[in-house]
């Protein structure tokens, strides 16, 4: 396949977030997370996804704001298939990223990435997690994410397991939901 029809089989959501953060007006009243590392504890992941690791503090990073924050863990040795494991969390405040996008083309936007077809990601809509919710995993950089949005609270919201496999997708949406629920 080649790379202009690869782009067009991907949704547009990650790509808008990349255009407003270069282009991200006055700050306004954000719905952001003062401290993205409460979202989740390291004995939550180390209990889903690692459970004879040690896991360290979150390191939070806040280069993204006004549009959002993240919080990354990492723990064990580097593999040559992936390098180290990690989880990111990462809250958009989506009246930044998608400015003028209505609730409604946002959860469709959502929703068209779990229906994109290409070789190597799958992906799946998930429920039970904010307005509208999709499971990827992408098999060339062994990366399963959860992602949400949560559009009463003015968030977009995403789990990012590095290191993970397709089988890890209810442990991802579980840190995803215990995440939402820190919102």
């Amino acid at each position: 396949m080649n790379q202009s029809r690869q782009f067009r089989n991907r949704a547009v959501l990650p790509g808008l977030a990349l255009v407003a953060l270069a282009s991200a007006g006055a700050a306004s009243a954000s719905p952001l997370p003062k401290d993205p590392c409460a979202l989740l504890k390291p004995a939550e992941i180390q209990a889903a996804l690692a459970p004879k690791a040690t896991i360290g503090p979150g390191v939070p990073a806040t280069d993204m704001a006004p549009v959002g924050v993240s919080c990354s863990y990492t723990w064990g040795p580097r593999t040559p298939e992936w390098g180290q494991s990690s989880v990111t969390v990462t809250v958009l405040d989506l009246s930044q990223a998608y400015p003028g996008v209505s609730s409604d083309q946002l959860k469709e936007g959502v929703m068209a990435e779990a229906r994109a077809k290409d070789a190597t990601i799958t992906a799946s809509q998930i429920s039970g997690v904010g307005d509208a919710g999709v499971f990827k995993f992408e098999s060339r950089s062994f990366n399963a994410t959860g992602e949400a949005l949560f559009t009463a609270k003015g968030v977009h919201l995403s789990v990012q397991f590095h290191g993970g496999d397709a089988g890890a997708k209810e442990k991802v949406v579980a840190l995803l939901r215990q995440a939402g629920s820190r919102l």
